[in-house]
């Protein structure tokens, strides 16, 4: 996997980052917090896929995992996901 891209955010004190890889054909999304997973939540788009976007559409997709990602934590969706399945 090669590291594109690292976009570090703060939330609630605690120091988090969203970690943008590719293993060539792939880029993986995720967030991290203390070097381990945030979530359960990760994102992915094909390369071909994100460049066809942009090309066509001016849609820019790792952006938009980017922002679905800090987004996610910042809202809590997976505590809130577990919190569902425990009912």
């Amino acid at each position: 996997m090669t590291g594109i891209e690292v976009v570090p955010f703060s939330f609630e004190g605690r120091e988090y980052q969203i970690r943008v890889v590719s293993d060539g054909a792939t880029i993986y999304v995720r967030a991290f917090c203390d070097n381990k997973p945030a979530n359960g939540y990760s994102y992915q788009v094909t390369i071909m896929t994100a460049f066809d976007l942009k090309k066509l559409m001016g849609f820019d997709a790792i952006k938009q995992l980017i922002k679905s990602a800090r987004e996610d934590v910042e809202q809590k969706r997976w505590e809130r996901f577990l919190e569902a399945i425990k009912t």
